[in-house]
């Protein structure tokens, strides 16, 4: 899979943009505040339908109040397009097209997969353990539709079930529904558990050896989901019902669910050790790095490859770790970077400018 068109209009300080794509690697050079990372943030939206750095009415240009992405893709050898619409009035409307025929967004959900690095995600292992779920749930929502939806309906379950604990602690309720909520956050967490568990088995495949060529430290590296034991999900759902009986008078006292896949977390250990309290800034990278590169991996169906959106990363990298990245994605995905400084290598270089008509853009 790879992009050959990109056309936006009103997003974000775009109100007009046409770039052809004629590489496999695609450098955005500009100074900063041009918007390089809003052009990579077009194609990630064009892929999860959301933002990874705001929400949704933050993407409009200023005082516009429709917007539109279309690409263009080779895509399992035949040309391809997908159209996102957005228009904003007391909430935001989203129509979604592939190849000219409308379709339902979860139609649309999951046309083009892409695995995107920034700055901040040198901080996965030092951030909150949510920003870690999220990064859980945006790859195995691109793979697996069905995880998306059970996410979705488990968090409407949660929601509710949060509701009925607060109402039962105010006196508004007696809780005759806590069973029923209960049902649905074991049989729809128990298969995101297992699905979450599936994935991080695939990156223990691979991640020590990926993380010693990247960082030349040689260790037994494994990822650590910290989550409900069981290997099915039969066995999941008994632990699952066994702790939220165990935890019941402490939810009803504190009015919030304490058990689930809303609570779990991973990290990365070596022997038996969490090592992002011990990790440099330099080690960080490598251990975040390991993951992207499995991800782009995971992702992959054959001959289709998900897109790489690289954005002020090399930057971050010292030179082993940057020729080792750029080195292993030669040829194999299609990737765009951000830099301030134009780069020396093969690939096709887009110079933004401050303007934003697209006629002012130089490839």
């Amino acid at each position: 899979m790879k992009i050959t068109n990109i056309e936006i209009k009103n997003f974000r300080n775009y109100p007009n943009l046409n770039i052809e794509i004629n590489n496999t690697t695609v450098i955005l050079t500009g100074p900063n505040a041009v918007g390089k990372t809003n052009l990579l943030e077009s194609v990630y939206f064009a892929s999860l339908f959301k933002s990874f750095r705001d929400d949704t009415e933050f993407i409009f240009l200023k005082d516009a109040s429709n917007l539109s992405l279309k690409l263009t893709l080779e895509k399992s050898g035949e040309t391809r397009t997908l159209e996102i619409f957005l228009e904003k009035k007391e909430k935001i409307y989203a129509n979604f097209m592939i190849d000219g025929v409308k379709k339902k967004r979860r139609e649309a959900q999951g046309f083009m997969s892409v695995v995107i690095f920034d700055p901040t995600d040198v901080d996965m292992f030092t951030k909150t353990p949510e920003s870690r779920r999220k990064y859980l749930n945006m790859v195995l929502s691109q793979k697996n539709l069905a995880y998306l939806d059970a996410l979705g309906n488990y968090k409407k379950a949660l929601l509710m079930k949060n509701r009925l604990l607060q109402d039962m602690k105010a006196g508004r309720s007696q809780g005759q529904d806590l069973a029923e909520w209960d049902d649905q956050l074991v049989s729809l967490g128990s298969y995101i558990i297992l699905e979450r568990k599936k994935f991080v088995n695939f990156l223990n495949t691979s991640v020590a050896e990926i993380y010693a060529n990247i960082s030349g430290f040689h260790r037994p590296v494994e990822v650590f989901y910290e989550t409900l034991a069981g290997d099915t999900v039969e066995e999941i759902a008994e632990n699952f019902r066994q702790k939220l009986s165990q935890v019941a008078a402490k939810e009803k006292m504190l009015a919030t669910c304490l058990v689930g896949p809303h609570r779990d977390d991973f990290s990365l250990k070596s022997e038996g050790l969490y090592l992002s309290p011990f990790s440099s800034r330099g080690e960080l990278r490598s251990q975040v790095l390991s993951l992207k590169i499995l991800e782009l991996e995971y992702l992959s169906h054959g001959d289709e490859k998900p897109i790489l959106l690289l954005d002020d990363v090399l930057s971050e990298l010292d030179e082993t770790r940057r020729t080792f990245l750029l080195k292993y994605l030669q040829n194999r995905f299609q990737t765009f970077i951000t830099t301030t400084h134009p780069l020396e290598m093969p690939a096709q270089h887009i110079t933004l400018t401050p303007a934003l008509e697209e006629e002012e853009v130089e490839s």
